[in-house]
């Protein structure tokens, strides 16, 4: 439930891999031709078909340096994969974990959701994310016609950018828009104005719960059943849940979804494909380039986040979620990255897992076999890190 901000600094990550100058200029966010080159040759089932990083012109050596970085800081990694050119070449759990478990996405959900009004928008059920909330979902019984107002002033996509300009104080722990027993939507219209709409980023967990709102109303369903039809079914996702409905039914929009970090990748190779899986549009191409477009907070989009392009070396997107969940996609790179933790330090940790995949990239003339085969072993030994961060009941892994 808690974005990470940019971790455009790391200069305190230890690490023992040798970082090259990036004296390379990369593309901006490639275009539905270049995205072609990094589209699935073939229909994918249910896991990607793996390919040693040198046949994917990734550098193992890097990948291995990035690996003994996360190993040296004794960091709770769970999952680690790395996919290019839509071949796995980087898989990596912890001790006794494996690919059927899935994992809590916290904040990672936000994107998700993001995914469905895409969708929604495909199959012409939402017009725009321009209208007003009140255009798109029924007055909560609960809602005084006041607070409704609200809801006449509030578009879609001001929800989605977190700048609906009402008052909320994010608080991962103890907020009343966790319970289940309270009516989200009626309390997320609550609150007064403190900015007119669309002016001023908030990060809210009650504004995505309007977007969870949304989406379920004008699919006619909640949000669990339509995600089946609409997202896991047609890529194959499994062993996906959806938790912590509320007293009106829904569930939320900002957390409660658990997936396969197997499956993490499925949503970023979507995006790298724009939109299309097997032959099926889930999304309009041009949805890609509406959903990373940012709002009034410049690294923050329609529930994506925007990467430093100057740090990367190229622009990139990514999903976030608490205590170190992430999915990085790197269109020009043809590059998505699905990471899985419980840590406190997440600014540590992306930042060894950028860097990694960024000198990856830029040495990936120097890969070589022997380098895949002594990646390979390591991958083997998984993580062993140590968990320091507060578990709660979602946190635990789980095999299906």
């Amino acid at each position: 439930m808690e974005e990470a901000r940019e971790y455009s600094t790391v200069n305190t990550v230890k690490t023992k891999m040798r970082m090259a100058s990036l004296m390379l200029v990369f593309p901006v966010f490639a275009s539905a031709a270049q995205a072609a080159d990094g589209a699935c040759d073939t229909p994918v089932g249910k896991d990607f078909t793996s390919a040693p990083p040198s046949q994917v012109a990734l550098s193992a050596a890097r990948l291995d340096g990035m690996i003994d970085a996360l190993d040296e800081s004794k960091l709770e990694v769970r999952a680690l994969l790395v996919l290019r050119d839509c071949k796995l070449s980087l898989e990596r759990y912890k001790d006794g974990l494996s690919r059927q478990y899935n994992h809590s996405m916290w904040s990672v959900t936000k994107s998700f959701s993001s995914t469905l009004v895409g969708a929604l928008l495909h199959q012409g059920k939402l017009k725009s994310v321009d209208l007003p909330i009140a255009d798109l979902v029924p007055q909560p019984s609960r809602l005084n016609d006041n607070d409704w107002d609200k809801a006449k002033q509030i578009s879609l996509k001001n929800v989605m950018q977190m700048s609906s300009g009402l008052n909320y104080k994010h608080d991962p722990c103890c907020h009343p828009i966790y319970d289940p027993l309270n009516d989200r939507l009626a309390f997320a219209l609550s609150p007064p104005f403190i900015a007119p709409p669309g002016t001023r980023f908030n990060y809210s967990d009650a504004d995505v719960s309007m977007t969870g709102a949304v989406i379920a109303a004008v699919a006619g369903n909640d949000l669990l059943s339509f995600g089946k039809a609409t997202l896991f079914e047609p890529l194959q996702m499994s062993n996906y849940e959806w938790m912590f409905r509320d007293r009106a039914g829904r569930y939320p929009g900002g957390w409660g979804l658990r997936v396969r970090p197997m499956d993490m990748l499925k949503l970023g190779q979507l995006y790298m494909q724009q939109g299309e899986w097997n032959g099926k549009r889930i999304f309009d191409a041009s949805y890609v380039q509406e959903a990373t477009q940012p709002g009034p907070n410049k690294s923050y989009a329609l529930h994506w986040w925007i990467g430093d392009a100057k740090f990367a070396g190229t622009p990139y997107f990514y999903a976030s979620g608490f205590k170190g969940q992430r999915i990085f996609v790197f269109p020009a790179w043809h590059l998505v990255v699905a990471l899985v933790a419980s840590v406190d330090d997440e600014k540590t940790l992306a930042g060894i897992v950028v860097r990694g995949v960024i000198d990856a990239v830029a040495k990936g003339t120097d890969a070589d076999t022997g380098s895949d085969a002594v990646l390979k072993k390591k991958e083997a030994a998984g993580f062993h890190g140590s968990i320091q961060a507060k578990q709660a009941n979602q946190d635990a892994p789980r095999r299906f």
